[in-house]
């Protein structure tokens, strides 16, 4: 029986932070050695302090599970590889890649000797942190995934790896048969996630003295991602008197914030597609299967039976075993054109972790430079300011070195060593702007040669074809550029109204798929009276826009379709779908957008402006009443700002609030107004404000003399 790899529970950017549990874990779970104290704001933001860093995350995680243990839990029984338990045969294709991957046994060699003492000890007082809660918590629906272990957090960064190495992809493509036929890569993650359309973008600004009114040095933070589930951004500021004082946002099961800022500089990432993944073509001996062509002499695979056990029916389970075949390059795929071995950037990396914790201490541009230097992070864009007046971009990715004669886009001669690559092309031969003469940058997952004024981006030519960049452009990076393109200098409130512009360029693929509708001579009453909203429309998702409705329902199948490597659909049949759609729901093929679009948490359902694709990103799911519900999209949105003098000040918000679960808690859904409002609230970043604005107050582990 042959399973496709592809059938993997896979998120972006980030779906990837619990793992494996391990027997032999290092965890001695002795809570008494560990001290955090757990303030929450007046809009319930947990802030955790310790004096050392293992103690702030201890409390980190204390604070995470009281506001969404669910996630945290449910996230175990994939990385763990116990898919098939939960899920029968849909769910052995993901514990198959993991085990076939041999990520257990990858942690376990490599933890003591890839890992610092100091990160090991942060991780390992961050799972303390999740047992204690557990420890505690006598009654909740996740006590079977307890203990969780240090190499259970960290096998999660490794497995991310996978997702946006793009090696997920090619091995669909290898099992789909498709290896030769166009030369092109894949470029997009894994689309068989259940909600693989709701991760599909991120921004990210930075402006310096160049560009701002008052001389500031200015970040906005804005990561797209699912609204909920086990992607959805959770804030929260970590401190301790080791140097760690990070706000921002993280995922479920981190120990570490992904997007944010300290006291002294801040990033937001956004998603990128750099080639970091290969296909060899391999030479099988006529005489033994189990060998392969390399360098003119028959060399063995490497050989080994995995076991996937599987629920079939009710309490019966049964387990199948399946051999893996790996060879020098990686391992093997057979399909009817031969036998391919597939190599990707991280493949042996458990270093992710490290990085994300010398991110979270830096305190200067050195400091995070080196940081990104390590590229166990393999892939994403990144925007950076600090107090210094820097700001920068980098197309981050872990590209390897390769052979510039070789057309890498065609699976390559796997009988020649000398293209199996291992190192990785240095930093300073990315795409990277320190500080350019515009005074601006944008990130909004485009093409990393226009990010910024034309005269202040880089050339492409000057940069190996064999990286693979990217060269699209989506509806957010026109719009930034035509709204920061010029040389007028700007106002944090004017840079903020540009986050939260909803229009659509003329520019952008969206229009130019919509366009020929405006153009066609219908015989229709009805289309020629749709075709007039859609003339008229001003391509913005203003609440009070008629025009929206109509014009989101026609562009957005091109979208998606861009965003799965693969043709839209007809314009035209698309067209005459949404009219027929709106006017039987709506009773008018012009209904305001107000009537349409909405943020819903609980009992609340706020109209909301923005659209797919605009720079207030808001996705919308179609609900039975013909209203969208949005689903994905801005979720926290942070803006930092330094002085002149290097002063900081920070305002966020978030879609809905801090408690993730608890449907009691007045953070439930607290936010939910003002970030329809698109307005800002205070961080309580700093002391002082903190205790003017502090609601509650713990220390973890509970003292009970």
């Amino acid at each position: 029986m042959r399973y496709s790899l592809l059938s993997i529970c896979f998120c972006i950017f980030f779906y990837a932070i619990l793992g494996i549990p391990q027997a032999n874990a290092k965890n001695s779970f002795a809570f008494d050695s560990y001290e955090a104290t757990i303030k929450r704001d007046k809009w319930g933001v947990p802030h955790v302090t310790g004096k050392t860093d293992a103690d702030a995350a201890f409390g980190l995680a204390y604070a995470h599970a009281q506001d969404d243990i669910q996630n945290i839990a449910e996230n175990m029984v994939l990385y763990r590889a116990e898919m098939g338990l939960k899920n029968g045969f849909k769910g052995i294709a993901s514990d198959y890649l993991i085990k076939a991957l041999n990520i257990k046994q990858l942690i376990q060699n490599d933890y003591t000797t890839a890992l610092s003492p100091e990160v090991r000890a942060v991780v390992e007082g961050y799972t303390a942190g999740l047992n204690y809660w557990n420890s505690v918590t006598k009654k909740h629906k996740y006590k079977s995934i307890f203990p969780i272990t240090e190499y259970d957090v960290i096998s999660g960064f490794v497995i991310q790896n996978l997702f946006f190495s793009g090696v997920v992809n090619e091995i669909e493509r290898l099992q789909s048969n498709k290896v030769d036929a166009t030369g092109t890569k894949a470029k997009n993650q894994s689309n068989l996630y259940q909600a693989h359309e709701k991760i599909l973008g991120s921004n990210a600004l930075a402006l310096n003295f160049n560009k701002t009114e008052n001389g500031s040095t200015q970040l906005v933070i804005n990561s797209h991602q699912p609204l909920d589930g086990p992607v959805a951004w959770y804030e929260a500021h970590i401190q301790s008197d080791q140097g760690w004082n990070m706000m921002g946002g993280l995922f479920p099961g981190s120990p570490f914030i992904f997007v944010g800022f300290n006291e002294n500089l801040g990033w937001g990432l956004t998603v990128n597609k750099p080639d970091l993944t290969d296909i060899y073509e391999l030479k099988l001996n006529p005489e033994n299967e189990n060998q392969y062509l390399l360098d003119n002499e028959w060399v063995d695979f490497d050989v080994e039976t995995i076991r996937l056990p599987v629920k079939i029916f009710g309490p019966i389970k049964w387990t199948f075993k399946r051999t893996v075949k790996k060879s020098r390059h990686g391992p093997i795929i057979e399909n009817d054109q031969g036998v391919f071995a597939i190599r990707f950037a991280g493949m042996t990396d458990i270093r992710q972790v490290e990085q994300w914790y010398r991110l979270n201490k830096s305190k200067n541009i050195e400091d995070w430079l080196a940081a990104m230097d390590m590229r166990s992070i393999v892939s994403f864009n990144a925007i950076y300011a600090d107090k210094d007046k820097n700001i920068l971009f980098l197309h981050n990715a872990a590209i390897p070195i390769r052979d510039e004669s070789i057309d890498w886009s065609f699976p390559v001669d796997g009988s020649d060593s000398s293209l199996i690559w291992h190192k990785k092309v240095p930093l300073k031969e990315l795409p990277l702007i320190i500080n350019p003469a515009s005074g601006w940058l944008v990130s909004t997952n485009q093409d990393p040669f226009r990010v910024t004024s034309e005269t202040s981006n880089l050339n492409r030519e000057d940069y190996s074809k064999t990286l693979g960049l990217q060269t699209r452009m989506t509806n957010r990076a026109y719009r930034a550029l035509e709204l920061l393109d010029s040389d007028q200098v700007i106002s944090s409130e004017q840079l903020l109204k540009i986050k939260f512009d909803n229009k659509f360029s003329k520019q952008s693929r969206a229009f130019q798929y919509i366009k020929p509708v405006l153009d066609y001579s219908f015989e229709s009453d009805q289309l020629v009276r749709a075709q007039t909203v859609l003339r008229e429309w001003d391509l913005t998702t203003d609440l009070d826009s008629r025009g929206a409705p109509l014009g989101v329902c026609s562009l957005s199948p091109e979208w998606l379709a861009e965003q799965e490597n693969r043709t839209p659909p007809d314009v035209f049949s698309v067209f005459k779908q949404c009219v027929k759609n709106i006017t039987s729901k709506y009773k008018r093929i012009d209904p305001l957008w107000s009537e349409v679009n909405f943020l819903i948490r609980g009992t609340k359902k706020v109209p909301i402006q923005g659209g797919p694709d605009t720079l207030r990103a808001i996705y919308g799911e179609t609900q039975e009443d013909g209203s969208l519900k949005a689903v994905a999209g801005d979720g926290l949105v942070v803006f930092v700002e330094w002085d002149q003098d290097g002063m900081i000040s920070a305002k966020s918000i978030h879609q809905y609030g801090s408690a993730t679960q608890n449907k009691l808690s007045p953070h439930y859904s607290d936010q939910v107004e003002i970030f329809a409002e698109e307005t800002l609230k205070e961080t309580y970043f700093k002391i002082e404000a903190l205790e003017a604005n502090t609601e509650s107050m713990i220390t973890v582990p509970f003292n009970y003399d």
